[in-house]
């Protein structure tokens, strides 16, 4: 109960904090709400009685109630329009701000986070419920409220005529509600479990229907092996809901026919009371509607608590979600005093170990690097061997390393990290369609220049891509991508060359690029180096490759395996001390010779 008091404050706080004069309307609303249906009744009493007063002595005793009867229905008629307002702009605006938290809570994760499969399913089930769940709370909340206030003035007018009424409706309506709240956490409990499931079968159907899968599940004829397992899931889902719907439909029965032979009785009681003449016409009406109103009202607080206790239990799991400790480093080191104003002269790794989360295996283990600016790096390794990894680490996408990272002599810790990506251009190996026009997909490397076409077409030009943009039906305007309307698709090697467009985009220290040529040809993937390499000057260079064709042409290569860096040095080196890379050269130079294509990479 304590933690539904703690959750209420917050939603109460969150809500008066989006919009607060709606918030104030609102809640005056809700408490005249609550009052109308006691005044509709006493109003109605005393005209049914003005009227047969009227009947017996020609008293007019109408009029007065009949304006006051008027006056009530006119003010309920408009709380409820106002409300219908009121209530859609708060509900409007408790959402957008709702989403925006979650959209800047996600941003101070940090990359760890979004590889753990638990606080995944934190973010799904806040991004999930963002949009209706809130706003049903505080609904309910002020239901509640509104019932209650109903039912305390309809109860006292019970309660002043014959005052053993008022706690039979109490106890014949609480007796249930112990056993519907043991209910109610049980259908929550099953949704907490489901959470992995429906983020499996969110999968599933994202695989059946997007543009991107599509091809794969096509011709692999997947389709019917997909659908069965996502109806798998939703049976299950299916059997699960209805043996929990039949217990509670049993369950409710039983109670509303128990509660309504009490109203029954108790309507009984009200009518012999007025055959004995001790009651008029307009008062029989009042102690029945007092009766059905008091024990309706009941029954929807009981209905709002049930479905509070519910929708509560979410709430805590979206407070949980905006708990969660800010562990981007980068959103940590922007809310300290750090050095900001530097250049990368100098990089150096000593002694760097790294372990994923919940993973026995040691990713990184002791790697020491030196990197100066005027120099690239080419990395090589089987997969698996650490590369992407290592790169991760060196953009303070993990911080979680044991060992040093030095910048130009002092640890990166005593520089503002925000600062020090800004100096990063990288090409990741799992790049980013933007389903965005041609201008974000390649501005959004230096955000400041967004509207600088200039500069975006000259890194268009070095990524070779503007070729492509010009003969776009709008240019840098054009909405690449097929999710939206009027969209362009372009082929795998033309969005990795606007990948590398954005990393160019920016005017870096450190430009990293993972298997930047993956989706390139040889003669494309020679040309791209040798731009690089000719950027890179006065630049400090990081690729990872594959080929080691071109991994010859940097100033030097490191050998990862298992995690570790095996091999280091130029190319005429690493082939003179004929260890591993040394016999991966050899056995891709007897490929490209037996497929005619060696010239490409002669230098």
């Amino acid at each position: 109960m304590w933690n539904s008091a703690k959750s209420s404050m917050k939603l109460f706080s969150l809500i008066f904090q989006t919009n607060k004069v709606l918030f104030v309307i609102s809640a005056l609303l809700h408490i005249l709400q609550g009052l109308i249906p006691f005044f509709s009744l006493v109003v109605m009493q005393n005209m049914l009685n003005g009227i047969s007063y009227a009947l017996m002595d020609g008293a007019d005793l109408v009029r007065i109630p009949f304006i006051l009867f008027v006056i009530v229905y006119a003010v309920k008629l408009i709380i409820n329009s106002g409300q219908t307002y009121v209530e859609g702009n708060l509900e409007a605006s408790l959402a957008k701000s709702l989403n925006i938290m979650i959209g800047k809570k996600s941003t101070q994760l940090g990359l760890a986070d979004f590889e753990n499969s638990s606080i995944n399913d934190q973010l799904k089930r806040a991004t999930q419920e963002a949009a209706f769940r809130p706003y049903q709370l505080y609904s309910q909340l002020a239901g509640i409220i509104s019932g209650l206030i109903t039912v305390i003035s309809s109860s006292t007018w019970l309660f002043l005529w014959k005052w053993w009424t008022v706690p039979i409706i109490l106890i014949v309506s609480l007796t249930s509600l112990y056993s519907l709240f043991k209910l109610n956490k049980q259908q929550f409990d099953i949704y907490m479990k489901r959470t992995p499931l429906y983020r499996q079968s969110w999968y599933l159907t994202h695989l059946l229907t997007n543009d991107r899968a599509v091809k794969e599940v096509k011709v692999f004829q997947l389709s019917t092996h997909l659908l069965n397992r996502y109806s798998e899931l939703l049976e299950s889902f299916y059997k699960v809901d209805k043996k929990m719907l039949g217990k509670l439909t049993k369950y409710t029965f039983i109670y509303n026919l128990f509660e309504l032979a009490v109203m029954l009785w108790l309507v009984w009681f009200v009518i012999q009371e007025t055959l004995l003449s001790t009651l008029m016409i307009g008062s029989l009406y009042g102690y029945i509607q007092a009766i059905v109103l008091t024990q309706s009202q009941i029954q929807s607080i009981m209905r709002s608590l049930l479905q509070f206790s519910q929708n509560h239990l979410y709430m805590e799991q979206l407070f949980l979600f905006f708990e969660l400790p800010t562990s981007d480093p980068v959103s940590r080191s922007s809310l300290q005093n750090k050095q900001r104003d530097f250049s990368l002269e100098r990089l150096e790794l000593k002694n760097v170990s790294f372990q994923y989360t919940g993973n026995d295996k040691i990713a990184l283990k002791n790697i020491s690097l030196s990197l100066q600016r005027g120099q690239t790096i080419a990395i090589v390794g089987k997969n698996g061997s650490g590369k992407t990894t290592l790169m991760k680490v060196l953009m303070q996408l993990y911080d979680n390393y044991e060992g040093e990272i030095i910048i130009n002599g002092k640890n990166i810790t005593d520089y503002d990290l925000n600062m020090y990506q800004k100096k990063i251009g990288t090409v990741f190996q799992d790049f980013v369609h933007y389903e965005m026009s041609a201008r974000n997909n390649i501005g959004f490397g230096s955000l400041d220049q967004l509207d600088q076409d200039e500069m975006i077409l000259n890194a268009a030009k070095y990524a070779s891509i503007d070729d492509v943009i010009h003969s776009l039906p709008q240019g840098l305007d054009t909405q690449l991508g097929k999710w939206f309307e009027e969209g362009q698709q372009l082929s795998g090697g033309q969005w990795q060359r606007l990948a590398i467009a954005r990393a160019f985009m920016r005017n870096a220290d450190l430009y990293i690029l993972d298997e930047p040529s993956a989706f390139l040809d040889p003669v494309a993937e020679r040309d791209l180096l040798e731009l690089f390499l000719d950027l890179m000057k006065d630049k400090i260079g990081v690729f990872i490759t594959h080929r080691l064709s071109s991994a010859r042409l940097a100033h030097q290569i490191i050998v990862m395996e298992n995690g570790e860096i095996i091999e280091q040095g130029t190319h005429e080196k690493l082939l003179n001390d004929n260890g591993t890379y040394a016999e991966m050269y050899r056995i891709q130079a007897k490929t490209f010779q037996e497929n005619n294509i060696e010239e490409v990479y002669q230098h």
